[in-house]
C-alpha cells in the first residue's frame, strides 16, 4: 500500500497538501471530509497517524481507507492532466501556420546536418513534410 501523507494547513492559502509515494498535490477538495481540529494524517503503507491542530493528542489509525486519498489523488491528478492538454491544444489552435511550421521546423543545426547527411533533396523533403502539415490558410 502506498504512503500518505495529507497536510490540511498548507503555505497556499485554503489548500491542502496530498502526498503519495512521494508525488505531491494541492488542492482546496481535498478538505471536503476531513474534520477542522485534524492538522495532518500520516500513513506509512500498513498503519499511520492522525496529528491534531488544537492539543488533542495523536491518534493510531490502522486503516486509511475512509479518508480515500488515492482515489481523490488519481482523480485529482487526471484533473490537472486534462486541463494541461487541453490548455496546449488551444495553444496551438490559436496559433497560426507561420507559428506551427517555425515551432515543428527542425533546428538549424539539425536542417544543416540532414544537409550534410542527405543532400539538398532530403532537407527540402523534410521540411516539405512539415509545410504540407501546415500549409497557409
Amino acid at each position: 500500500m502506498a504512503k500518505i501523507t495529507y497536510t490540511k494547513d498548507s503555505q497556499s492559502d485554503g489548500k491542502a497538501q496530498l502526498y503519495i509515494d512521494g508525488e505531491v498535490i494541492e488542492s482546496s477538495t481535498f478538505k471536503t471530509n476531513i474534520a477542522d481540529n485534524i492538522h495532518a494524517i500520516q500513513w506509512n503503507g500498513t498503519s499511520g497517524e492522525i496529528e491534531y491542530n488544537d492539543g488533542t493528542p495523536n491518534k493510531t489509525i490502522s486503516d486509511i481507507t475512509p479518508f480515500d486519498f488515492e482515489t481523490q489523488f488519481t482523480t485529482k491528478k487526471q484533473a490537472i492532466a486534462d486541463a494541461e492538454a487541453k490548455a496546449e491544444s488551444d495553444r496551438i489552435a490559436n496559433m497560426t501556420y507561420a507559428e506551427k511550421r517555425s515551432a515543428e521546423y527542425p533546428s538549424i543545426e539539425h536542417q544543416l546536418d540532414d544537409i550534410y547527411h542527405n543532400g539538398v533533396d532530403g532537407w527540402k523533403a523534410t521540411i516539405k513534410t512539415v509545410k504540407d502539415k501546415y500549409s497557409k490558410e
